[in-house]
């Protein structure tokens, strides 16, 4: 019961990770659609490879069980194939998404940066204006605390908090750029490598095959102890013709 339960479990997750791989493949693909015909032609490609990545391995399984060693190694590669495709589906996908929030990011903190640099250059040059100028310098002080605090209500995040901070444990030695990537390949890996072996890793494990049980010793039954009267009665004379 307790192993039902637990490879019951397994299967819902792996179905989870079979929906997100399945939906990062399809929103991949359909992006490089010139028309929505070619979209979905795409994002359904996507999808297919990511539902045979799923069933090889019990294929595989199957075909090697039966010695059908040529079957096993014609499903292997197309299961590389597939497993390829829908992998770099997944690559492009996380590189996409985190590439723009991180560039959004980025934008944000640099035309904060570039107008607190404009308003300190300003206030310092209002402070030695002449009387003239003062009044022109004033209305750009202004625009620039405006936009300021437009940018700054938005609220500025870092651009890759995550990539930030790891790099910093490595005190530098590894960029932040370097571990957005890494991070990237690491979300795209472990989105495929569930989705594959996931369901296989959980359906095997369903049902345990039923343990014969040990056999029993037999000891050889004991040589029954002569009986003694029987040994007195025919060594005495009477029993003798």
């Amino acid at each position: 019961m307790k192993r039902g339960i637990i490879a019951l479990a397994g299967g819902v997750v792996s179905l989870g990770f079979l929906a997100a791989s399945g939906v990062a493949n399809y929103l991949f693909g359909a992006s490089l659609g010139r028309s929505p015909w070619e979209a979905q032609l795409y994002g359904v490609a996507g999808v297919l490879a990511v539902a045979m990545n799923a069933l090889a391995p019990f294929y595989i399984s199957w075909s090697l069980t039966a010695k059908r060693r040529t079957t096993a190694a014609i499903i292997t590669a197309m299961y590389a194939l597939c497993l390829t495709y829908s992998t770099t589906s997944a690559l492009g996908f996380a590189a996409q998404n985190r590439e723009a929030i991180a560039v959004g990011r980025q934008v944000t903190h640099d035309a904060y940066d570039d107008t607190r640099r404009e308003l300190l250059d300003l206030e310092a040059r209002h402070k030695n204006a002449m009387p003239k100028d003062k009044v022109r310098i004033e209305r750009k002080i202004d625009d620039a605390r405006k936009r300021l605090t437009e940018v700054r209500a938005r609220d500025p995040a870092p651009a890759d908090a995550q990539s930030e901070f790891l790099s910093d444990l490595t005190r530098g030695y590894v960029a932040a750029r370097h571990v957005r990537v890494a991070l990237v390949a690491l979300f795209a890996f472990m989105i495929e490598v569930c989705a594959t072996l996931g369901l296989f890793a959980s359906l095997s494990h369903a049902s345990e095959k039923p343990r014969s049980p040990p056999p029993k010793d037999h000891a050889p039954p004991l040589a029954a102890a002569p009986n003694r009267w029987a040994r007195t009665v025919s060594k005495s004379p009477a029993s003798v013709p």
